[in-house]
């Protein structure tokens, strides 16, 4: 069989190769894999994100509202009537909710002091503190602060200029791959079907704000606002846009 490919042989053997390098390459993007918050590592990247129209957090400018509603028209309601809003961007979220039940069973965990868990439509987000850390010392001060309300509020990344810059999303909080897949597992065996995927950060800064978060929800009885400023921050703390779909 081999013979009767003649001169042909090398020239097919050639192409056979580079396939199989195309598909070593795509193996690296392949489903199933954790993903633990490491953030931008290059603040030219942060600005380049900032720079782009979709994340102005000047609500009366009503760039990000315009273009979510056009996403959510594109797409056909699924996951029980839920909206994948967009498909090119698994971060972008419409609604958001804490999920204490979850969150507790995360804390339980070997190694793990506290845990915060957030739902949208189509992915859940675990902000894990381990044992030995201490958020409110580690996060930057800016975590804690910068309100929105319905009245108004630039919010963290449209308050003062430069704020993005002078937080790191980099830093992984002590936690390892090993460790985010356990919480995802654990949270794809507890959270309602429509999760397709799990994203864990234990990055101070990404904790300390979704903490806030929860403080808000508490005092306010919302923190539906902040909303926009949710999809602006995932950017930051996943800017691979992992795939942990199970």
């Amino acid at each position: 069989m081999y013979r009767a490919l003649g001169k042909g042989t090398k020239r097919i053997g050639l192409v056979s190769g580079v396939c199989l390098l195309v598909l070593a390459g795509c193996a690296g993007n392949k489903p199933g894999t954790s993903s633990a918050g490491g953030g931008l590592n290059d603040h030219r990247q942060q600005a380049l994100f900032d720079r782009d129209s979709r994340n102005n957090e000047d609500a009366s400018l009503g760039v990000k509202p315009r273009w979510i509603q056009e996403q959510e028209n594109r797409q056909q309601p699924e996951n029980g009537g839920r909206t994948q809003l967009d498909m090119t961007n698994r971060h972008l979220a419409k609604t958001m909710g804490f999920e204490p039940g979850i969150a507790s069973r995360i804390a339980d965990l070997e190694g793990v002091q506290a845990a915060q868990v957030l739902l949208t439509e189509v992915n859940a987000y675990v902000a894990v503190v381990l044992d030995g850390h201490k958020p409110d010392e580690e996060a930057n001060p800016d975590t804690w602060g910068h309100h929105i309300t319905a009245k108004g509020g630039a919010g963290l990344f449209g308050a003062v200029e430069g704020t993005p810059d002078r937080i790191s999303w980099t830093e992984n909080g002590g936690l390892g791959y090993g460790k985010a897949d356990e919480i995802r597992k654990l949270v794809l065996t507890m959270a309602p079907s429509h999760i397709q995927d799990v994203y864990v950060s234990a990055n101070p800064n990404f904790v300390q704000r979704v903490r806030f978060y929860a403080k808000e929800e508490q005092e306010r009885g919302t923190f539906a606002d902040y909303t926009n400023e949710f999809n602006t921050m995932i950017q930051y703390v996943f800017p691979d846009n992992g795939n942990t779909r199970k």
